[in-house]
């Protein structure tokens, strides 16, 4: 439910606003009612409302949209796999937050237009795997990725859950950490595999930070190949194409000094 950034101000006092805002009917001393703009929290983002304004960081930003990318286009044409992107999930379990994942994997279910919401008691299907990527180099932030969802999807059933720390400055590297359901209903931490990938059962695929450290890639655990996001692709169709018009020039001369040959021969 993310809306266009707000740019974080140059000052030594955080900024209230940060995280986002949400516009609220108060009473003022005199009596009187007005809407007011008031600062999201931490809290508030575990389970936002219609209307909230919800920051991002840039790091935050250019993960969640590469991610997007990569995995809408994974499953496009997949008739019963839907990715949910920044979509509020109604759990229909009383008491619990409904929180806005950045992506959500549902298998089951058909694509459609128009969600806006994805109820899940009435879809009838959970995310197979969910991905939080960190917004912001604070414990508050760290806490509600990393312990506060955790608890969250794993008492709603989540099979798989990724957490992304993108490198905020200072320039840390990149990291991923993901659970997977045990039969006991418990998250175990997933172990990364020999080149540092985390493999996730429920989707085939494998995540890992990209050579720069700034973005994740994700790869086909049946393949090994990298998936490619629309970028990637078109530069990689327009690289095989100068490569097949260089070989197509380059036979074109060898048959002319062939020809050439011939006739200097005879």
């Amino acid at each position: 439910m993310a809306d266009p950034l707000r740019k974080l101000p140059v000052s030594h006092e955080p900024d209230p606003f940060r995280y986002g805002s949400r516009w609220k009917r108060v009473r003022l001393p005199n009596g009187e009612l007005v809407d007011q703009e008031i600062p999201l929290t931490p809290e508030d983002l575990l389970d936002p409302q219609p209307g909230d304004e919800v920051t991002q960081s840039d790091p935050h930003a250019q993960v969640v949209t590469t991610l997007h990318d990569l995995l809408k286009r994974r499953f496009e044409s997949v008739e019963d796999v839907v990715v949910l992107f920044d979509m509020k999930i109604e759990w229909g379990i009383s008491g619990l937050p409904n929180p806005s994942p950045d992506l959500a994997v549902v298998r089951g279910v058909p694509k459609r237009e128009g969600r806006s919401i994805y109820r899940a008691a009435d879809e009838g299907e959970l995310p197979s795997l969910i991905v939080e990527v960190v917004s912001y180099s604070e414990a508050a932030m760290y806490q509600n990725d990393h312990k506060v969802k955790v608890e969250l999807y794993q008492r709603v059933g989540i099979p798989e859950y990724l957490i992304v720390d993108p490198p905020f400055p200072p320039k840390d590297p990149m990291a991923l950490m993901g659970y997977r359901m045990a039969p006991d209903g418990r998250y175990r931490r997933i172990a990364p595999d020999s080149q540092g990938r985390i493999h996730s059962e429920t989707t085939r695929l494998f995540f890992a930070p990209s050579p720069d450290g700034r973005t994740v890639r994700v790869g086909d655990a049946e393949t090994g190949e990298w998936l490619l996001t629309a970028s990637e692709e078109q530069a990689a169709r327009k690289a095989a194409e100068e490569r097949a018009r260089a070989a197509e020039a380059e036979l074109a001369r060898l048959r002319a000094e062939f020809e050439r040959f011939k006739k200097t021969g005879e």
